[in-house]
């Protein structure tokens, strides 16, 4: 199956093996890995190679402990740097992981990102 073809697939199940690393299955049976590489970096892998890095931006001081610290999208690229889109429910995986190891909150995502 080609790159781009796999990521519009449509996500099966997620399993969570800690809070950084999750292991995902697509409804053809392929296996992905989405694994939170550091505080603003999202990777989704196949077989531990990297496919696609969603790279977050905060828009909220992370200073004040008091707010939920606020992020959108600033890249969303292949491994080789392209840009590439995520199927809805990827990529709703990918916002649920990073809001869950951020708390924070994720705003819409806008096709355009620059």
């Amino acid at each position: 199956m080609h790159i781009s073809e796999l990521l519009m697939s449509a996500v099966k199940s997620v399993a969570q093996q800690n809070k950084k690393h999750y292991a995902l299955t697509m409804h053809d049976g392929q296996a992905l890995q989405l694994k939170v590489a550091d505080m603003f970096n999202v990777h989704l892998l196949q077989q531990d190679h990297p496919l696609v890095c969603v790279h977050f931006q905060p828009l909220s001081s992370l200073n004040n402990i008091e707010m939920q610290p606020i992020y959108r999208v600033a890249s969303l690229r292949t491994a080789t740097g392209e840009d590439t889109q995520l199927s809805a429910e990827l990529l709703e995986c990918v916002f649920a992981v990073y809001r869950y190891y951020t708390n924070g909150s994720i705003r819409p995502w806008r096709n355009a990102v620059k």
